[in-house]
């Protein structure tokens, strides 16, 4: 079977179940949500996620990163994932530990144009080793960045990365001319 098909929601049910299959393989899958968002099932899944990862028994701090992590990445999901032809905004979601990380992977449907952008930006955020670094260029990108027309500031990945302490591994798709897969794994620390 090809890997570029015409149709983006087959495409994301395959990289779906990828992501299942290798969370299951790796660790303990936690929770994973293939679906419509909007911001009565983000709120839902915010009480299964911070129900589950309670129940792992993982250091408070480490609680309170994943589940920032969760739920910055859900709402950067649901303002600015694209929609295909039909009006569908397709995007999964799984969340699973290993003994010594917890790993967010999160996708979403964007348009060919913005990959650029988007690569320029998870490099950057990327090439700081060291989080005072990172906070710095957060700090400068608050003062000096406008609205987007979507109303964010950019600052989504950069508090990601910032949270996590590790870096982002962004993952491009394409499925057709006009739009491709967007992934992002995020890890956090479990200790």
């Amino acid at each position: 079977m090809s890997l570029i098909l015409n149709k983006e929601e087959e495409f994301f049910d395959l990289y779906f179940s990828k992501q299942v299959e290798k969370a299951k393989t790796a660790g303990d899958l936690i929770l994973a949500y293939d679906g419509v968002l909007n911001t009565e099932t983000i709120s839902k899944l915010e009480s299964e996620i911070e129900a589950k990862i309670l129940e792992k028994g993982l250091p408070k701090s480490v609680v309170k990163k994943v589940f920032f992590i969760c739920v910055e990445s859900l709402q950067n999901m649901l303002i600015h994932g694209h929609k295909d032809d039909g009006g569908a905004q397709h995007n999964f979601f799984v969340l699973y530990a290993t003994p010594k990380e917890v790993k967010v992977t999160v996708a979403n449907l964007i348009t060919n144009t913005v990959k650029e952008k988007l690569t320029r930006d998870m490099d950057k955020i990327n090439s700081f080793d060291d989080p005072a670094q990172l906070k710095t260029y957060y700090l400068e990108h608050l003062e000096n960045n406008e609205l987007s027309d979507k109303g964010g500031a950019g600052l989504g990945f950069i508090t990601i990365g910032m949270k996590s302490g590790n870096k982002l591994k962004p993952t491009f798709e394409p499925i057709g001319d006009i739009r491709s897969l967007f992934l992002l794994e995020i890890t956090i620390n479990a200790e």
